[in-house]
């Protein structure tokens, strides 16, 4: 195991949520868009309806805006120090 590895197995908040999976309005098959199955369903090859992505925010953690925020982003550091994410997900710029 490496030692730069990130593992918590306690409450789970230091980690974004999973996005959830997508039901294919025509076989109801449930497809992961975590693995790319977000445009068209692995079963029948349905057009998939549109993701729901969490709205980007201003990590107080890492000051940086995150576009796939954990549950921590919003609470201050507790030692006062900007710290850095392993988890960090930068914004795409519009």
């Amino acid at each position: 195991m490496s030692t730069s590895m990130h593992v918590c197995y306690r409450c789970g908040l230091c980690r974004p949520p999973r996005e959830p999976f997508l039901t294919c309005p025509n076989c109801s098959c449930l497809n992961d868009p975590e693995r790319g199955e977000y445009e068209t369903c692995k079963k029948c090859g349905t057009e998939l309806p549109p993701r729901q992505l969490p709205e980007p925010i201003h990590c107080l953690l890492i000051d940086r805006v995150c576009a796939k925020p954990c549950r921590q982003g919003t609470q201050e550091p507790k030692n006062g120090v900007i710290d850095k994410c392993v988890y960090h997900t930068p914004a795409l710029s519009t």
